[in-house]
């Protein structure tokens, strides 16, 4: 064999077997796992992109200083939607066209979920936990999303079962005017199972911050037993603190879409007898080995403690999960890496997926806001 034939033939042999599998590692290992998020980090709805971020990132920490996943870290890529479904769709595309980001997380609001949910079942890229529970999540046209929380339907159970063995009857709701034809349909079903009855609703505007006069007018026309209310704070803060001290005797339940923290906070003594259901443990329950990791963590990287910023974490663990189960880099297999996840106990419950089971969590409880002693 002459010589010009020995280096056409190390030339085939291609950059692999020149560097060797020690230097492939290194290079490897080098190169971060980038994991795309698109959410409101700007504008009225700022605050739950913002505490999804943190936690997720208080996730990606602890891994990256444990050595990451199989030696690479794993970066989060955060871009600002400001809740808005538009500004979502475009996100995506950019996200979608960076060969680097091998899965999508963190989404907020109804909108800006289910466009993102169906936007990456078309591009084939998994997203993993939005902050919403808007049925469209756990369906068909969700084929490519692993949520992490438990369903409006499922929170929605929960309130009506608790005060159907209490008595109670006559159910109001106060709902996100764009979200009526998903969420009123939703609460008749479930009443109708537990015989209850829907017997006023009332919209406000998810954008809106003065108080709804309509809404109020609507709801002081009835008497119902129990009012469940799905609104975010934008519409929420001044409703209720026009509402609450006219019907203190009134059970009052919030769906877990909120930020908690701030409503409590601007209604002040208004707050009392306002219940919440929740989808992940309160944070004061250091009791699960989650809770305690994400408030040690939350302290260290001086980010504010919050149900949405641990359900953030919850989030960012899962992911992680995914992305050990995964195979290579490429896009499907992380969807398949996610199916593969066959239990992750955090405590409260096990996140479980499957090829035919992306809901992971169906856990939910229910708290009160008390005027002395804050939530129980």
């Amino acid at each position: 064999m002459n010589r010009r034939n020995i280096l056409v033939r190390s030339a085939g042999l291609g950059l692999a077997s020149l560097l060797g599998p020690a230097a492939l590692r290194t290079a490897a290992a080098s190169t971060p796992i980038v994991v795309g998020q698109s959410a409101a980090l700007t504008g009225p709805q700022a605050g739950f992109g913002t505490a999804m971020r943190d936690g997720i990132q208080a996730a990606l920490h602890s891994v990256n200083r444990a050595g990451g996943v199989n030696g690479r870290t794993v970066e989060l890529l955060s871009l600002d939607d400001r809740g808005d479904k538009t500004k979502t769709e475009a996100n995506i595309a950019t996200l979608a066209a960076d060969a680097r980001v091998i899965g999508l997380t963190g989404f907020t609001t109804r909108p800006c979920s289910e466009a993102g949910a169906v936007r990456a079942a078309q591009e084939g890229i998994a997203l993993v936990g939005a902050f919403s529970g808007t049925p469209l999540l756990y369906g068909d046209k969700a084929a490519t999303t692993f949520t992490t929380r438990a369903s409006y339907e499922r929170e929605l159970e929960a309130i009506v079962r608790h005060y159907r063995l209490l008595g109670a009857h006559r159910f109001g709701f106060v709902h996100l005017e764009d979200a009526r034809t998903t969420n009123v349909p939703l609460l008749e079903k479930i009443l109708a199972q537990q015989g209850g009855q829907l017997t006023v609703t009332a919209g406000v505007d998810r954008k809106g911050s003065d108080l709804n006069a309509s809404a109020l007018r609507t709801l002081a026309g009835n008497q119902p037993e129990v009012l469940i209310i799905l609104a975010n704070n934008a519409p929420l803060t001044g409703f209720l603190r026009e509402y609450a001290p006219r019907t203190i005797l009134l059970p009052k339940m919030v769906i877990s879409f909120v930020d908690r923290e701030t409503l409590l906070r601007d209604l002040g003594k208004d707050a009392a007898g306002v219940g919440f259901s929740v989808v992940v443990p309160e944070y004061t329950h250091e009791k699960y080995w989650v809770v305690r990791e994400f408030t040690a963590l939350a302290r260290e990287l001086k980010i504010p403690v919050t149900p949405v910023s641990l359900e953030g974490f919850i989030t960012g663990l899962a992911l992680v999960e995914g992305l050990k189960h995964a195979r290579n880099d490429s896009r499907a297999s992380f969807i398949e890496g996610m199916g593969r996840v066959g239990g992750l106990d955090l405590g409260y419950t096990n996140l479980r997926y499957s090829r035919s089971e992306r809901s992971g969590s169906h856990f939910v409880d229910l708290s009160l806001a008390s005027r002395n002693a804050g939530l129980v």
